[in-house]
């Protein structure tokens, strides 16, 4: 479950905007700026070179990771009824999600916007 989410996050821009946010655009250039986005490739070098990470960098993580908590609880039904059968990665999941978003629960629904909300303020 907590795989399909965080692809699901990366697919919809939410995991490497993150990361190039303001904590953490230093840290990921310095690390990873070598590193060729997709796939989860970002991710998991800052991930490897967490110990390396400015505290603020660390804390911003911590704070994305606890509002992906949230879309993760408020997601959990919706993926096990229309998408769990489906193999997590190249946005297969992602892709069912949206397939079904007109089906999901309205707490999910709420939770997703709150992120693209969120993530739309960030660049404006």
């Amino acid at each position: 479950m907590t795989k399909w989410l965080v692809m699901s996050l990366i697919s919809l821009g939410f995991a490497v905007p993150a990361f190039a946010e303001k904590p953490c655009e230093q840290d990921m250039a310095t690390f990873c700026g070598t590193v060729e986005p997709g796939e989860g490739r970002v991710m998991k070098c800052m991930k490897e070179n967490e110990s390396k990470l400015s505290p603020a960098c660390k804390s911003h993580i911590e704070k994305m990771k606890k509002e992906m908590k949230h879309v993760k609880e408020a997601c959990h039904d919706d993926y096990e009824k229309f998408c769990s059968e489906e193999k997590p990665g190249k946005g297969r999941v992602m892709k069912c999600m949206k397939e079904h978003k007109d089906e999901m629960s309205q707490a999910c629904k709420d939770e997703m916007n709150k992120m693209k909300h969120k993530k739309g303020k960030k660049g404006a």
